[in-house]
Parts: structure tokens; C-alpha cells; sequence
């Protein structure tokens, strides 16, 4: 079973794509960075990483983000899902943050009327909380 962060960075990444705003770094490529570099996502990325990311990888900016909530709430039957994103794009060179942001939203943030537009899954609310903050970013 994946897990709210493997979830979210695949959310990232397909609407990073979709937004035609980017060009996107193979996932596989950066796994393999993490890997070979011996880096600890668990105690944060730094400066020299980050950097390091940037020479290797040839690529201008970074995105780290945290997931803050991922989960259900409410009775069994009427569960909604919730989600609270943090994100930040830092700049590969300098580190200075290029952008901030964070979105926490509900399922039932989307319902007009009689649960119509309800979101009912965190994975479909994973993506829309997703693009919400992409769209955000300059």
C-alpha cells in the first residue's frame, strides 16, 4: 500500500506535467540520486543537496514539500477525506525560495448541493488539493 507521501509526490508530479508550465526531472533519476547519495528525505534535504540536485541533475529548481494530514474523517458511512499540503519550490543554484505554499482542503469543500461535486477518495482529492497549489506558483 503506497503511502500519503508516495501518493501526493505522484499527484505533484503528474499536475506539474498537466500545468505545461515545467519540464519534469524522471522521477527514476532522482530516486536513484537519493539512493546513490545516501540522502535521509526522513531528516530534510539541505543547501548542499539541494545544489548538488541542481549540478547533477541539470536541473533549476527543487520542490520539497510535507504532508500535514491524509486522512478520513467521520462515520463509517459517511467518511470525507482530508488533506493538508505544505509545498516549497527552491531555486538549485542559489536555494533562495522561488515559491510557497500550502492548501487544506475537505472533500465536502467541493459540494454544491445534496453531496453533488463531493470528493470521496483522498486519491481524487490528492490531485485537485495538488493542482490547487500548482496553480499558485508564478
Amino acid at each position: 500500500m503506497k503511502t500519503a507521501g508516495e501518493i501526493v509526490t505522484k499527484a505533484f508530479i503528474e499536475e506539474l506535467y498537466d500545468s505545461g508550465k515545467f519540464e519534469i526531472e524522471f522521477p527514476g533519476n532522482v530516486k536513484k540520486f537519493i539512493v546513490g547519495e545516501r540522502i535521509i528525505i526522513r531528516k530534510g534535504i539541505g543547501a548542499d543537496h539541494i545544489k548538488l540536485v541542481g549540478e547533477r541533475l541539470n536541473v533549476d529548481a527543487v520542490i520539497i514539500g510535507c504532508v500535514k494530514k491524509y486522512e478520513s474523517e467521520g462515520k463509517e458511512n459517511a467518511q470525507i477525506p482530508v488533506i493538508s499540503v505544505d509545498a516549497r519550490m527552491i531555486h538549485a543554484d542559489s536555494c533562495s525560495i522561488l515559491w510557497i505554499g500550502d492548501n487544506y482542503r475537505r472533500g465536502d469543500d467541493y459540494e454544491t448541493f445534496f453531496g453533488i461535486g463531493r470528493i470521496r477518495s483522498l486519491a481524487d482529492l490528492s490531485r485537485e488539493v495538488v493542482k490547487e497549489l500548482i496553480d499558485t506558483i508564478p
